[in-house]
């Protein structure tokens, strides 16, 4: 069964760029004979295959993560040769990052070994999990009919696992993109056109708050623990579209930071999630712990390792014993500039992640500081090869405490609730509680700042700086942004990815953003 399933999945899940209608996939139960969707263990291997889809196309795509901490970050020159793709993206020159061939002799060796960004443009691998999350959901209920075992609220907590699957792969899609068609249907054969990333928000969101109480607080095994969806996995989503919504729809933003607040007084009343001690902080990284609220698992002692460790935040800020990547292995790819380290990380200012998470050369630009954050060391600290056992880490339970009290922030510039959700991080950071009234500080954005900045300390490495910033509107704005974005250019959608041009084929209604042409 597991082979079938396999050769199976191969067919009816992908897109393939052979196929003549946008979307189309052949029936199910044509490619998987007639023995498939008869038992509990058919609907829970489907359900398998959809998180690995997910798994290979969020995770492992070519940096795809990694650009939140790279595009219009202040990246440092680093080692040498420098990084021309950090450069490009640190500068948002991304038609040039993805048109750049890789086979050239003008770019340097490390671009050519890690390069791909041009990957990033095709949504096809993103597409396959909305098409499996569909099927899922369309065929969960079926199973029921022929496996006595399956009861109604096995169905739908499949279901709720199919709708949040959908949810989150288009979250990750307009953020990238903005506007993306929508569908929901099992089997959509019909050409599309793009639907407004405000619309796509909305209905996902109804989707959520539908199905979420399908789904469990934490499962029953501990195995599957934050990378299968829990009910604060679902409200984690939430909270996070309805702050991009905010956003993108700022005469309603009120409502959504209100919605957020709602949603987060939700998932901390629940008991199920708690920050862990900055000493057992590694332990969060690790991946299934009580702080995780979804994430993509791999384990260095399993094999199981996702990717091109070049592709990722912790190959790019390590060097030597800890990785060794190039002739000039005492060196780190990626560094931030001295500038930006000192704001998040104050020489003279205590904080615990300062020291758990980087080495005595924080500040340098050079490419000899390193970030631990990540690192498992678990094949010994003088291991030559990079044991990466950490997970990918998707929401957490800090970054939803911070998200909230950024909603609170933009309520009430002075509330005391948010104040208090932002010290519980920096309580566990071993930082001073902000209290406010500093010296200097613009009074009347004094918190929403500080949580601002809290953001980008806490989350550092996670792919949320370059996204907080668009949904925000900092990013062109240079006190918050190293490397602004024009306003005019933001406007015509410099904010956005190139969408690949293949994505026009046999679809007449597709369009692609037009501040990048087509690429």
């Amino acid at each position: 069964m597991k082979k079938i399933f396999i050769i199976a999945a191969v067919f009816f899940i992908a897109l393939g760029s052979g196929c003549k209608k946008f979307l189309n996939v052949d029936s199910l139960d044509s490619l998987s004979g007639n023995n498939f969707w008869k038992t509990r263990q058919d609907m829970e291997s489907f359900t398998r295959e959809v998180y690995r889809l997910f798994r290979e196309g969020v995770a492992i795509r070519s940096g795809l993560i990694m650009v939140g901490d790279l595009r219009c970050m202040p990246v440092g020159p680093g080692a040498y040769p420098p990084r021309g793709d950090f450069s490009l993206l640190a500068n948002n020159q991304i038609k040039t990052l993805v048109t750049t061939k890789r086979e050239q002799n003008n770019v340097d060796t490390y671009w050519q070994l890690h390069g791909a960004w041009d990957y990033i443009g095709d949504w096809s691998p993103i597409y396959k999990v909305v098409q499996s999350a569909n099927i899922l959901f369309d065929k969960a209920p079926s199973v029921k009919a022929s496996d006595a075992s399956i009861t109604d609220a096995m169905v739908k907590r499949y279901q709720a696992e199919a709708v949040f699957m959908r949810c989150v792969s288009y979250f990750f899609m307009i953020r990238l993109f903005g506007d993306v068609p929508y569908y929901t249907d099992a089997y959509n054969d019909a050409p599309l056109p793009r639907t407004r990333d405000v619309e796509v928000a909305k209905a996902c969101l109804a989707e959520l708050e539908a199905y979420k109480e399908y789904l469990p607080w934490t499962p029953d095994d501990p195995a599957n623990r934050a990378v299968r969806a829990m009910r604060g996995s679902a409200l984690a989503l939430e909270m996070y579209f309805n702050m991009w919504l905010a956003g993108i729809d700022p005469a309603n933003a009120k409502s959504y930071y209100e919605e957020t607040d709602r949603l987060g007084d939700e998932l901390r009343s629940s008991g199920a999630y708690r920050l862990l001690p900055l000493s057992d902080i590694a332990l969060v990284f690790a991946g299934r712990s009580e702080e995780g609220l979804f994430e993509v698992p791999q384990n260095v002692n399993y094999g199981d390792v996702l990717g091109n460790i070049r592709r990722t935040f912790t190959g790019a800020v390590l060097h030597y014993p800890y990785i060794q990547l190039n002739e000039n292995s005492s060196k780190s790819e990626l560094t931030y500039t001295n500038g930006y380290l000192k704001k998040l990380y104050p020489d003279d200012v205590t904080d615990g992640r300062k020291t758990k998470w980087f080495d005595k050369n924080i500040y340098n630009e050079d490419g000899t500081m390193q970030c631990f954050k990540f690192f498992n060391l678990a094949l010994g600290e003088n291991n030559t090869t990079a044991s990466l056992s950490n997970y990918f880490i998707i929401f957490r339970y800090a970054g939803t405490l911070l998200l909230q009290a950024e909603a609170l922030a933009n309520l009430d510039k002075g509330s005391s609730k948010a104040k208090t959700l932002l010290n519980e991080v920096r309580t566990r950071a071993g930082a001073d509680a902000f209290i406010g009234g500093n010296a200097g500080a613009d009074v009347e954005n004094e918190l929403g700042d500080a949580i601002f900045w809290e953001e980008r300390r806490e989350l550092i490495g996670e792919g949320h700086a370059y996204y907080d910033m668009v949904r925000t509107r900092k990013v062109y704005d240079p006190k918050y942004c190293d490397r602004p974005i024009l306003y005019g250019n933001f406007v015509r959608g410099a904010w956005t990815w190139p969408i690949n041009a293949k994505a026009l084929v046999n679809n007449p209604y597709m369009t692609l953003n037009t501040y990048w042409g087509n690429n």
